[in-house]
Order: structure tokens, then sequence, then C-alpha cells
């Protein structure tokens, strides 16, 4: 039995979604990458942790969300577009939430606290960068195939275009759920040490 993001993924992937659909889920995917690169850029090393499991927490949340709303629906068309809808939906809703952390202003008891430290902002930065840019094309390539390989997500993070750590996080992630089944990759990230 297929898990059931898996599920959705080839759901997603399906010719039956219609294109305008595919594509304002991958603009809402963008968007909110923007926004979680940016505001990881501006919090220091504990609570860029933090974010990176609250995202990770949500993605699972976001693809269990979706199969749930679609299991209504028949498996053809109008699945596939409750699915990609759903996505769309969530994610921006998603965006919508980091972006008011990422404007709130300074003081403001409802915000994460930003780094002050100069040279803390500059180190933050470089691990929010694009992998692509961060680690080269080739490294890049690599951990975005390790990634897709083995994510459970619908929509997983495993693009260059995300910082290596947060790539890394859900190969880590991926592989912790595919235990004994996991690629033999799977041993670098064995303890999250990766």
């Amino acid at each position: 039995m297929l898990r059931v993001s898996a599920i959705l993924t080839m759901v997603l992937a399906c010719s039956l979604v219609a294109p305008s659909a595919r594509a304002d889920a991958g603009a809402a995917d963008a968007t909110l990458n923007a926004i979680y690169q940016a505001l990881m850029a501006r919090l220091g090393a504990a609570d860029q942790a933090r974010l990176r499991e609250a995202q990770r927490a949500w993605i699972a949340f976001r693809d269990k969300e979706c199969a749930f709303r679609s299991q209504g629906s028949d498996a053809g068309s109008a699945g596939a577009t409750v699915v990609a809808g759903c996505i769309t939906e969530l994610t921006e809703a998603r965006a919508s939430q980091l972006k008011a952390q990422l404007d709130c202003p300074e003081g403001d008891i409802g915000c994460v606290p930003r780094n002050r430290d100069p040279a803390a902002n500059k180190d933050a930065a470089a691990n929010g960068a694009a992998c692509s840019k961060s680690a080269g094309a080739s490294k890049a390539a690599t951990l975005v195939k390790q990634c897709l390989e083995v994510s459970p997500a619908t929509h997983p993070p495993c693009n260059a275009e995300n910082s290596c750590d947060l790539i890394k996080d859900e190969i880590a992630r991926g592989c912790a759920m595919l235990r004994k089944n996991a690629p033999s990759f799977c041993a670098e990230y064995a303890g999250g040490g990766h």
C-alpha cells in the first residue's frame, strides 16, 4: 500500500489536473519559499531550528488535510483538482502566516525576536541561501534527487532554491519514516547529524 502522501504526489503529477491548478500551486509554493527564506535570514539559530520544525509539521498537516478533503472525490480529474486546490489554499495561508511574522514590528510581543547580532544574521542568511548557491549546482542536484526519492510530502521542499538545511531536514524526515526500506544514502542522515 502506498503512503497517503505518495498517492497525493501522483495525483498532483497527473495530467488530469488542469495546468492552471498546477500553476497556482507552484506560484503559491514559490511565494511561500521566498517568505520562508527571508524570515529564516532574520532569525537566530535557535529560532531557525524552531521554524524549520514548524514548517516540517505544517507540511505533514497540509498533506493529511488535503488527503482528508479529497477522500470524497473520484480518482479522476475531480479528485486531482480538489487536491491541487487544497494545496494552493493551505500554502497561501501559510505564506500569509509567515509574512505576518516577517512584517511584525520590532517589540511586538507576538513577534518572533530577530537576531540582533550582525555576524549571526550574516550566518543566518547564508544558512537560508539557495542550496544551489551555497553548495554548488552538483551537490544541490544530488540533495534534490535524494529528497524527491524519500520525501513523503505532496509538495516537498526538494528544490535547489531552498536552503540545503531545509532539503537535508526533509531527507532526514523521509529516511526516518522509511526505516528499514530506506535507500543506502539515508545512513548519512541517521540521527539528524547531517
